[in-house]
């Protein structure tokens, strides 16, 4: 009975995720069509989009990652990092695309995707130097996916600082 449990929510994961997978900048029109709505429709509509946001918010910020793997030698640290790595990439799409939902405006929404294209240059160009500074030997997976969740975490907690109004109102 267990095991058909676990085979069932493990099918019905990637289905209820896949499509936020990653983050992808919405449409302008994506967003007008709620701004366009009557208030409570648009109140009502927002508040569908601030459950799973708050909740990959939430996940991340716990941040009690590898504590266990890392007592228990370097392989096993560096696959719990990847697996932690891969949730938060998962968390911040959700986030991330959940949030432009949130957006009260046009001008708004195009400032938020810009600094998202900022963001991931500097995330980009921080990769590379994560890389430089440790390009081998066995601790560098583990490191390079320590850095990759500071990036993704620091990033979060700064939308929801900056972001905050669109998300409690």
């Amino acid at each position: 009975m267990k095991l058909r449990l676990g085979i069932v929510v493990l099918l019905a994961v990637p289905t209820c995720c896949k499509a936020q997978a990653k983050p992808e900048n919405i449409s302008p029109s994506r967003l007008q069509a709620i701004l366009d709505l009557p208030l409570s429709k648009a109140v009502e509509e927002r508040a569908v989009y601030k459950v799973p946001l708050k909740s990959a918010y939430q996940r991340q910020m716990l941040d009690k990652d590898c504590e266990v793997e890392s007592n228990q030698g370097q392989q096993p640290y560096n696959i719990c990092m990847g697996n932690a790595d891969e949730q938060a990439d998962k968390d911040y799409a959700i986030f991330y695309n959940n949030l432009q939902l949130l957006c009260h405006d046009q001008d708004q929404l195009r400032t938020l995707q810009s600094s998202e294209q900022a963001w991931r240059t500097y995330r980009d160009a921080m990769g590379k130097a994560t890389q430089a500074s440790w390009p081998e030997g066995t601790g560098a997976p583990g490191f390079a996916g320590e850095v990759h969740l500071l990036l993704l975490r620091n990033r979060m907690r700064e939308l929801y600082q900056i972001y905050g109004l669109n998300i409690t109102q």
